[in-house]
């Protein structure tokens, strides 16, 4: 294996510093910068009458090589912006600097009129999105600040093809082209985030969208992304520093409009912090900055749950009261030396820490029946309350450095080492049980399925704790290192300026879960009052735990057994080449070749004596090769159809893996791993054309296709056990899947209809729609697991700089969607569809000071699970709902 990367980086080297010199030439550069002196990103810089043009970076800046030297006339293009064409002499051997300052192309009778805030951000996203060689999208900070959007899934939810999963009622996971989260690749400043605890899929909801710049959605691969991005990869680019002084500072308050029927002290308040500070100094050379968010938040809910045996019969309705305090807090620190236009250095640090309070009330009403008929009555009728607290900690660190040359023959180079650790850390985890018989005569004038947890049945029969009070702790930590060196070399061929570019990556990563659990039994007769729950938040850690009347903790080894610790390395390199062949016609076609090592290791403890049995380790290896290839053909400077073929891969969790089994002795649920599971390969087929307009309207609409072998889903069958009803899950490795789509996107500035009122509001929708098959080991075919069939967003803003008004209004589709699969059709898990009304607004009351308000699922979504598809012969499995949220605040800018 290694002796195959280092034929690859010797291959590597040939090509790039195989390309001609050219006497006589020189070099232009310089930067692009709007009306306020704010670089313009992605902007396009021509040389008239030739070939030689270039697309300024993330910070406006741009170069082009070789040129021959003599006398022509330089434009610029932007979303947008307009700029005089600018006349300049180029002498060989003196590279010229040129800034050219672009003015906002909207006239009016008084002159030029500034764009607002979110269309300037939009002018940012297009220009980006619109000169890629690759299918992506771009939300800039702009845009989802001015959105009701709290976190980073929640900032995605606007573009088109992506989906969200909501916990709590915040976003969390997304959906990419109806690809679920362990298939897409999420990043920060374009480093992968480790996944959650079980899944490879990273959760958002610990990322604030405040201490972001902009977020890029790759939808198709190319050789220089990570494999491992079969739907696609999100890159969070947080803050850097700024081109002068600047200071901006938000705060907020509001309230979550939650059920909440046992709540005793947390509220449900809200409240948003943020502070963002940088400035330059050294003539320009050195940057600094610091950024630092807070969010707390307070939300309760009813969840509804309801379990079937095989006929139909209801043997569980459980009623769950959750308490959630959540508080986000993160710092993104860094710097950047600038030695001169061509050397820059960077480094950064950004910590977040998130943590998750909860307090469940929970109660199970249990029945049995003599009779299997659905309408057979209740025999015998139990119930059992639990109160269960913890805490979930998660903390990230991120250390990252690295920094971009570029050599006079054109050649650039960047690289980036970087170290990310994640704790996930519950410390606290208590829970007491109770239980208690009752008689079915509740049920001469009452429906089993409508008993709840605030019923005081029987008041003078009590609950008895009938259970050990248990207690948990659990900390998973995960450790990532990465080293990324690119190189790229600009060449002529056919007249034409194309780059050839190759690089390598090491990214090793390092997990270790640690879960301990134990048991007291009471020493004394402990009841509960009916309708009430225990101590709601009394954990063990609190000094008032002695005083209860329980014996000595009891260690519970089958949960000790559920330990390991796990090693990842992948060593990657790609060649990629991306060749103007004529003025309109561009491709970027590679290879990525991918070398992937995972190891495990735990020990076996005896479930009963606790003593160490044996240690269990294994590892295996391979290899992909991934080609693909992007291509755009652009008709002209507006319009251009866009293609891609590419192969992608998704790699198995560790705990997928490692031969265990997760019990849950008081949910009545199993989780097995499953050792021989395989990874998911996939080629994908992409194609859209885009249509852009100089008032930063656009419409677009592209298919695309994903064939998939070795899909890996979830399957969830229902087992009885000395009558009781287990849920057991298992990841399983299905047979050939594919996905087919499209999707739909147009935005349109009224302003072209001439009407006043119109003149400054914005209509934004987008539509996708996917259809997907994937075979199950028993031959029966099912849609792909998270991936629903309609998505939908629909935006109306009206941003007037004038009067410093802005109004959003955006509204947000989802449709039905599998969760699980069962043994049988009727029992597989569906989510259904969602629609979400959000609105903010914001006044601009000077050039410092502005008031803004949030308001969030005005349309009080309720969150519903089924046995079965919904959109036919359906059995109710879940609901749980939230209500709307209201913020109002301050944002202040110097």
């Amino acid at each position: 294996m290694k002796h195959n990367l280092y034929l690859i980086l010797t291959g590597i080297c040939i090509a790039l510093f195989s390309s001609n010199s050219i006497g006589q030439t020189t070099d232009l550069y310089g930067k692009i910068i709007g009306p306020s002196g704010d670089p313009l990103p992605y902007a396009q810089i021509n040389v008239l009458e030739t070939t030689f043009a270039s697309i300024t970076d993330m910070d406006g800046n741009y170069h082009i090589n070789n040129v021959p030297s003599g006398k022509y006339e330089i434009s610029a293009t932007y979303l947008g912006y307009n700029a005089d064409v600018v006349s300049v002499t180029l002498e060989p051997g003196n590279p010229l600097k040129l800034n050219i300052m672009m003015n906002a192309d909207v006239t009016e009778l008084d002159g030029v009129t500034v764009y607002g805030e979110y269309t300037k951000g939009q002018a940012k996203s297009l220009n980006e999105q619109k000169n890629a060689v690759s299918i992506k999208n771009i939300v800039s900070s702009e845009q989802f600040s001015t959105m009701p959007d709290r976190n980073g899934a929640e900032a995605l939810q606007r573009i088109p093809g992506i989906s969200i999963v909501r916990n709590r009622g915040e976003g969390q996971n997304i959906q990419i082209r109806g690809m679920a989260s362990e298939y897409n690749q999420v990043q920060m400043n374009g480093t992968p985030m480790p996944g959650g605890e079980d899944s490879r899929g990273a959760a958002l909801d610990f990322m604030s969208a405040d201490i972001m710049e902009s977020i890029e959605v790759k939808k198709t691969l190319t050789p220089d992304m990570d494999g491992g991005a079969i739907g696609g990869a999100v890159n969070f680019t947080l803050k850097d520093a700024p081109s002068e002084f600047t200071l901006r500072a938000i705060t907020s308050g509001g309230k979550n409009f939650h059920a909440d029927p046992f709540n005793d002290g947390w509220g449900l308040g809200q409240q948003n912090h943020s502070l963002y500070v940088g400035n330059r100094f050294f003539n320009d050379k050195l940057g600094v900055y610091a950024t630092g968010s807070y969010y707390l938040t307070n939300r309760g809910t009813v969840l509804e749950e309801y379990t079937l045996n095989d006929d139909d019969q209801l043997t569980r309705k459980r009623w769950n009261d959750y308490d959630v305090r959540r508080e986000r807090y993160g710092y993104n620190v860094g710097m950047d030396y600038k030695f001169d236009d061509n050397n820059i250095i960077r480094a950064s640090y950004n910590s977040n820490f998130f943590n998750d309070d909860r307090r469940r009330g929970r109660t199970n009403f249990n029945y049995k029946y003599d009779l299997d008929t659905p309408d057979a009555p209740v025999a015998s009728f139990t119930e059992d309350r639990e109160t269960q607290t913890r805490a979930k900690r998660t903390m990230t660190d991120m250390f990252g450095i690295g920094g971009e040359h570029r050599f006079k023959s054109g050649l650039k180079l960047d690289y980036k080492a970087t170290r990310i650790k994640t704790v996930i850390d519950e410390p606290d985890g208590t829970q007491y049980y109770f239980s208690r018989t009752l008689g079915t005569h509740h049920f001469d004038n009452m429906s089993p399925w409508d008993l709840d947890g605030t019923m005081a049945l029987e008041p003078d029969n009590m609950l008895e704790m009938n259970k050990p009070v248990r207690i948990d702790t659990k900390e998973n930590t995960e450790l990532d290192h990465s080293f990324t060196i690119n190189a790229s070399q600009p060449f002529r061929f056919l007249g034409e300026t194309s780059t050839i570019s190759a690089g390598y990556k090491m990214w090793h990563k390092d997990k270790v879960n640690d879960a301990r659990r134990a048991t007291m039994e009471n020493l004394e007769p402990i009841y509960l009052a009916p309708g009430q729950f225990y101590r709601r938040d009394l954990r063990f850690t609190d000094p008032e735990f002695a005083d209860l009347p329980l014996g000595s903790p009891q260690e519970n080894y089958e949960v000790k057994n559920q330990n390991y610790q796990a090693d990842e390395i992948i060593n990657s390199g790609y060649l990629m080449g991306d060749i103007q062949w004529t003025s309109k016609f561009n491709t970027l076609i590679g290879a990525r070749i991918e070398a992937t090592r995972n190891s495990y290791e735990f020990r076996e403890y005896d479930e009963n004596s606790g003593e160490y049995v044996r240690t269990l380790s294994d590892n295996s290896s391979y290899i992909n090769v991934l080609p693909s290839i992007n291509a755009v053909y652009r008709f002209n400077e507006k319009n251009m159809l866009k293609a891609a073929v590419a192969q992608g891969l998704s790699r198995p969790s560790f705990t997928a893996l490692i031969p265990r089994e997760v019990i849950d002795d008081e949910n009545f649920t199993k989780r097995l791993s499953n050792p021989d599971l395989q990874p998911a390969v996939s080629t994908n087929f992409d194609l859209i054309f885009e249509r852009y307009t100089d008032n930063m309207g656009y419409f677009t609409f592209g298919v695309f296709a994903k064939f998939l072998e070795n899909q890996i889903y979830t399957s969830k069958n229902f087992v009885e056990e000395n009558g009781q009803i287990w849920e057991i899950t298992r990841p399983e490795n299905g047979e050939s899947s594919h996905l087919y789509g499209f999707e739909v996107a147009y935005s349109k500035n009224l302003r072209d209809f001439n009407v006043p009122m119109l003149k400054w509001m914005n209509v934004m929708a987008n539509y996708t729609y996917t259809l997907s098959e994937q075979e199950l080991e028993d031959g029966r075919k099912v849609v792909m697991g998270n991936s629903p069939r309609d998505m939908a967003n629909f935006i109306l803003t009206y941003d007037n700089p004038k009067n410093g008004l802005m109004i959003a209004i955006a509204g947000n589709y989802r449709g039905p969607l599998l969760i699980d699969v069962a043994d049988r059709q009727d029992r597989d898990v569906y989510f259904t569809s969602q629609f979400h009304l959000d609105i903010s607004a914001s006044y601009k009351v000077n050039n410092q000071f502005s008031v803004f308000t949030q308001m969030n699922n005005l349309t009080n979504q309720m969150e519903i699970e089924t046995y079965g598809n919904p959109t036919h012969d359906h059995l109710l499995h879940q609901t749980e709902q939230y209500g709307p949220t209201v913020t109002v605040g301050l944002k202040f800018e110097l």
